[in-house]
């Protein structure tokens, strides 16, 4: 009888953990699609958001460091494979930045807007280094101040206006699959 109820439970952790998988490779394929078909096309501010960064922070800031770093990763790589430019350092940079995120969101008690947009400060800034070190590996002769005006200052601002509307429906799907 004991031997029944302890498969039982474990049972049940196992299709937690794969309705928990199946749903945030959905999220991240929904988000991939966004990302690259529709708001590719929409660049109401001259860059397309990133959605992907969003992501990733809400998931490590919900549900901790090791969800945050498979979320990075999954999420970098598939981003990578639509839309490669040939240099590959996305997935390294989600994984990297969904497992400190997670690892530090854990002393943050309670969850509240406020220190997410902290973290997602810290992510735009993180990501825009990263954009100009993409602008200097693909490109011979830079312009930093061109690549700032035309590039990076408006991705992070419309990464940032997608974070902050996405910001109740991912901590929404956050709190109801970690549930």
């Amino acid at each position: 009888m004991l031997h029944n109820r302890i498969m039982g439970f474990e049972a049940k952790a196992r299709s937690r953990l794969v309705v928990f998988g199946v749903s945030l490779a959905l999220l991240i394929l929904g988000g991939a699609v966004l990302q690259t078909s529709v708001f590719g096309k929409l660049t109401y501010i001259g860059a397309v958001p990133d959605i992907m960064l969003c992501i990733v922070t809400c998931v490590a800031y919900f549900n901790g460091r090791h969800h945050g770093a498979i979320t990075g990763l999954a999420a970098g790589a598939l981003i990578e494979a639509i839309a490669s430019s040939g240099i590959v350092l996305l997935p390294l940079f989600y994984m990297l930045f969904g497992y400190i995120a997670g690892h530090y969101a854990r002393a943050v008690q309670p969850k509240r807007f406020v220190p997410y947009l902290f973290y997602l400060m810290f992510a735009l800034f993180l990501r825009a280094g990263l954009t100009v070190l993409y602008a200097c590996l693909t490109y011979q002769s830079i312009h930093l101040l061109q690549i700032l005006i035309h590039a990076v200052l408006p991705e992070m601002l419309a990464t940032a206006l997608a974070g902050i509307c996405l910001y109740f429906p991912l901590m929404l799907f956050c709190r109801k699959v970690k549930a």
